[in-house]
């Protein structure tokens, strides 16, 4: 084979590779907004393994005499390698449109736990779509032996180079190899929002949440002024009630038959309040429209121009205050943009990533650990309870739910086409009986929990991180605007046991900031200096409720 004709091949190897991550780069810059710096730099990164192919490939050569031998060698190698781009270039997209953000590497676990949902939305069996997948690996790899076949570079016969040439261009290429995989590693792409380099090395979690980036340097007189306010804090002398928080992922509360719903979705909830005393507050905004950034501006009481490295966090102050503090929590809080590194140090954890014999975010896991617990020993408990049963990735139903025909609208093309626009009925049944579910499941906790004595004076608030869009406005699922529908959220809060500290009536005008300051004050714990929020408790509020969700931001 002729130097011309291998130089050729090479190009066509070169085109092919570029030609897929020319086609994601594509999506990549103009279709979710990322910067365009990062194309150079993620060309310069897709040089690796296209380099590590070529090089193993060239050894192949050397070393391998029997041709149909070293082409089923390149051949998987050649065909793995392609495929695996191919679904990083996937999951990368998928995290784009889900969530705004990069997938990072520890995520894509959980990610692949979650297939059950894109294959309850295609209406077929995930042993189909594993099927579906082993073929289409099978099939690349049919095609890169065809390919070899005829355009195989490094030929059937001797190199075309001789051997101070051949030890020149394998030194060369070894040499610019080991120099891109340094400038990855030195974290030098991530700059340019690089995706491999923003996946294998995410921003530090605190101020990278599904999009949401922070400025260090902004935030560093936060981190000063928070640890001056830790150092002024004074616990109570004393501590009454305990504490109960569930969090009810994607809940909005007009779809809850508590907040006057057409449809009687909350059953348990009707009951519980008609036997306790309740505040059901209306009008209150989430801080953004995805799980991370909510839940850190829900424990930190701060808006998101306002986050940093070491705020004082809900579970922190509690357990200043001599509480004990469990987390239980479906879903993957461990790795998802390292909730568990927020939450700071628990008494008890336990989620998703725990469970064995679960799928990821199926309540029961949460059910069934709360039945394992001790009863209550008399020490005031603080119980953080997340509940993924309203969520579109929620376990797949195994009985189906009352309102039909109901429909998983993961697939649903989703862009803001202005006013109006109704649910679909397949969307908004399905979405409804993880409403009825979740009303389910929160009767059966309180119920443990209750048996097992937490509740003789307790506090029970239950909330939501976000909202959903479920096709107003042409938007489904959230983190795609800041519309009502992904912002509103509900909040209830129960008195079992004693009442509530005031007669006086809650403010309506709130927001997520709120809700911390609001269950300190009716526990008579001290609030921190540093919460934005202010109880709801007092008639005085905040003159500005301020969300944001990517490039999109506003205020009431």
């Amino acid at each position: 084979m002729t130097v011309a004709r291998v130089i050729r091949r090479l190009a066509l190897d070169v085109l092919i590779w570029y030609g897929l991550s020319a086609i994601f780069l594509a999506l990549y810059v103009r279709r979710f907004g990322q910067p365009a710096t990062a194309v150079a730099a993620h060309l310069a990164v897709i040089a690796i393994p296209l380099l590590t192919s070529s090089l193993a490939r060239f050894f192949l050569q050397q070393s391998m005499t029997n041709s149909a031998l070293r082409r089923l060698a390149s051949t998987l190698l050649t065909g793995s390698l392609l495929t695996l781009l191919i679904a990083y270039y996937a999951i990368v997209l998928i995290g784009l449109r889900s969530w705004g953000g990069v997938v990072a590497w520890n995520v894509i676990p959980t990610l692949f736990a979650t297939a059950y949902a894109l294959a309850d939305a295609l209406a077929v069996p995930l042993f189909v779509l594993v099927i579906a997948a082993c073929a289409a690996y099978l099939t690349i790899l049919l095609i890169c032996w065809l390919y070899l076949a005829r355009f195989d570079w490094a030929g059937t016969g001797p190199s075309p180079l001789s051997r101070p040439m051949r030890t020149t261009v394998v030194a060369g290429a070894t040499v610019f190899l080991a120099l891109q995989t340094f400038q990855l590693c030195a974290k030098q792409y991530t700059l340019d929002s690089e995706p491999v380099s923003l996946t294998l090395f995410p921003p530090k979690a605190a101020l990278d949440m599904e999009g949401y980036s922070g400025n260090p340097i902004a935030a560093a007189p936060l981190d000063r002024l928070a640890d001056q306010a830790r150092k002024a804090y004074v616990p109570a002398a004393t501590v009454g009630k305990n504490l109960v928080l569930i969090v009810v992922d994607a809940l909005r509360p007009d779809h809850m038959g508590i907040y006057g719903y057409r449809r009687p979705t909350t059953p348990h909830l009707d009951r519980i309040v008609s036997q306790h005393e309740t505040r059901i507050i209306h009008g209150t905004h989430a801080s953004c429209a995805d799980t991370t950034c909510a839940l850190f501006s829900l424990s930190n009481s701060q808006f998101t121009n306002e986050f940093s490295f070491h705020p004082i966090m809900l579970q922190e102050a509690a357990r200043r205050n001599g509480y004990r503090v469990h987390l239980v929590l479906s879903g993957d809080h461990t790795y998802f943009y390292s909730l568990k590194s927020f939450y700071g140090p628990v008494d008890s954890f336990y989620d998703g990533t725990q469970a064995r014999g679960y799928e990821m975010n199926d309540d029961q896991l949460v059910i069934d650990h709360i039945a394992s617990m001790p009863d209550w020993d008399g020490k005031p408990a603080m119980f953080q309870i997340h509940l993924m049963s309203s969520h579109l990735l929620r376990k797949t139903e195994t009985v189906p739910g009352p309102y039909q025909p109901a429909r998983r609208y993961a697939l649903r093309d989703s862009a803001d086409r202005g006013p109006g626009g109704d649910p679909p009925d397949t969307a908004l049944n399905f979405y409804d009986n993880g409403v009825v579910e979740a009303d389910s499941v929160i009767n059966t906790i309180l119920t443990l929990l209750g048996k097992k004595g937490y509740l003789g004076d307790a506090l029970v608030a239950v909330t939501a991180d976000h909202g959903e869009s479920l096709g107003e406005h042409g938007l489904f699922t959230h983190a795609n605007s800041v519309r009502e529908e992904v912002l509103r959220i509900p909040l209830v809060l129960v008195a079992y046991g004693s009442p509530f500290r005031s007669d006086t009536a809650y403010r309506t005008f709130s927001s997520q900031v709120d809700i911390a300051p609001t269950l300190f004050t009716e526990l008579g714990l001290p609030v921190p200096g540093t919460w934005s929020g202010r109880p709801l408790q007092d008639a005085q509020g905040l003159t500005l409720s301020y969300f944001a969700e990517h490039q999109f931001a506003g205020g009431d």
